[in-house]
């Protein structure tokens, strides 16, 4: 019963995590202009694991006409906080009965979030703008503005966050059993943290606040399509041709920067044998196929898409949609090739920086 309400307390605590996130970052972005906040919160807790934002508005003045839309896309700085705090969690004890606390986290953070989906339902307050826009975009003659609001699905929220509980489960296990795993997470944390700190100060400085609720909320997206673009992997946006940001340029030095931090933060925490040659090429075989994943992985997590449709006596009618996507074969290959130079440079940079600091005390 111990381990039971461990694992519930993991849950509940992921779960906090996420809304406390989600809050931070609507509230910086002015959401409440809109919509009445928590149901915002929750809407957006449920877009972090899967779920699909439908909305619809109808003309106030009773026409027989609505202006639906959906919205697909995984505020992934709300997930990774939901991911870690579960993580950290469950791997703060790691007694044989982990499996157990990690069975109950699986089965309560999906419910959890099922529920908070039922609550993510409400009314929108459109601006003057967006009322005009979709008259013209329908051919609409308002004159009352529309009447909006918006629900969540919550069955691919709950699959969703199945999925995404279990993977954090996994990722907990391995790392109690294999020791390169457990070194991987732990060589990942102050980096990751230091970088998101560095993220953050600099969307407020030259951002804002609005700024600033976007970093918070997306977060992985924007590193990783920053070093995607980089590495020469470009993201496109359809119907539309490409985004205004070329693959390679300026972006590859941050890409550089980026991945060479994180080798030197691994090889820090990794024990390596042999010469300095030949643990570079190590930490270059080991880093490339780590990176490679997780640049895949980020492609696949990042997609976007937007539907909006209009329908009348019975028929409905596409009047606008787009995707947001990237090639993940290509941030594959790209991971392995960026990964195994980053790990090789960041091995020699590594032992230059022990040494250093040994003829530096001395």
């Amino acid at each position: 019963m111990r381990e039971v309400f461990r694992g519930l307390v993991a849950a509940a605590a992921a779960v906090l995590a996420m809304a406390g996130v989600a809050a931070a970052g609507l509230a910086l972005l002015g959401a409440g202009r809109v919509g009445e906040p928590g149901s915002l919160t929750a809407a957006a807790v449920a877009l972090a694991v899967g779920g699909t934002v439908e909305a619809g508005a109808v003309p106030a003045g009773g026409l027989p006409v609505a202006v639906r839309g959906s919205l697909d896309v995984l505020p992934l700085g709300v997930s990774l906080a939901g991911a870690v705090v579960l993580g950290a969690l469950l791997l703060r004890r790691r007694e044989d009965r982990g499996l157990v606390r990690g069975a109950v986290a699986a089965v309560a953070l999906p419910a959890g979030l099922g529920v908070l989906a039922l609550t993510a339902r409400g009314t929108l307050s459109l601006p003057e703008r967006v009322t005009t826009g979709a008259a013209g975009l329908a051919r609409l003659p308002l004159t009352g503005g529309l009447d909006a609001g918006f629900s969540v699905a919550v069955g691919p929220t709950v699959a969703g966050a199945a999925v995404g509980a279990l993977a954090v489960v996994g990722g907990c296990l391995l790392g109690t059993r294999f020791p390169v795993v457990a070194t991987a997470w732990r060589a990942a944390r102050w980096p990751a943290a230091g970088l998101g700190v560095l993220c953050l100060a600099a969307a407020f400085t030259f951002g804002g606040t609005v700024a600033a609720g976007g970093v918070l909320l997306a977060l992985p997206q924007l590193v990783c399509g920053a070093v995607l673009l980089g590495l020469g992997v470009p993201w496109t946006i359809s119907p539309a041709s490409a985004l205004p940001v070329s693959p390679g340029g300026p972006l590859l030095g941050l890409s550089a920067v980026v991945l060479l931090g994180a080798a030197v933060a691994f090889a820090a925490a990794y024990r390596r044998p042999g010469g300095p040659l030949r643990r570079a090429a190590g930490l270059a075989v080991r880093f490339a196929p780590v990176t490679a994943a997780v640049l895949a992985a980020g492609t696949l997590l990042s997609r976007a898409s937007v539907d909006v449709s209009v329908g009348a006596f019975g028929l409905s009618l596409p009047v606008f949609a787009a995707r947001l996507s990237a090639n993940p074969l290509l941030a594959l290959v790209a991971g392995l090739a960026g990964g195994a130079v980053a790990g090789f440079a960041g091995s020699l940079l590594a032992d230059a920086i022990s040494v250093s600091s040994r003829v530096w005390k001395r």
